[in-house]
C-alpha cells in the first residue's frame, strides 16, 4: 500500500448508504473501491473534455489559418438540418 494514500470525506446519509449497499451486494468489494470507481468516471470525463477543448482549439486554428475551407453558413446548416431529419427518420436521437 505504498502508492496508496488515506484522505477522509464526508458525503450525505442517502448516499453513504446506497455505497454501502454497493459494497453488501457484492457490486464493488470495498468502498474504497467503490471510490476508486467513481474517481475513474470523474477523472476520465475530466480528460475527455480537456481533450474536447483541445481538439476545438485545434480546430479553431486551423480555421483561422485555412479559411478556405470554410463552409458558408447555408451551407452548414443545410447540412446539419439533412443529418438532423436523418437521425430522424432512423429514430435516433436529436438533442
Amino acid at each position: 500500500m505504498a502508492n496508496t494514500e488515506r484522505i477522509s470525506i464526508s458525503v450525505d446519509k442517502q448516499r453513504a448508504g446506497r455505497i454501502r449497499s454497493l459494497v453488501e451486494s457484492g457490486a464493488s468489494p470495498s468502498i474504497s473501491s467503490a471510490f476508486d470507481a467513481a474517481a475513474d468516471v470523474l477523472l476520465a470525463r475530466v480528460a475527455e473534455s480537456e481533450a474536447w477543448w483541445e481538439e476545438t482549439l485545434r480546430r479553431c486554428d486551423e480555421a483561422e489559418q485555412h479559411p478556405e475551407r470554410m463552409l458558408d453558413f447555408d451551407t452548414f446548416f443545410s447540412e446539419v438540418r439533412a443529418d438532423i431529419e436523418r437521425l430522424k427518420k432512423k429514430g435516433g436521437r436529436v438533442r
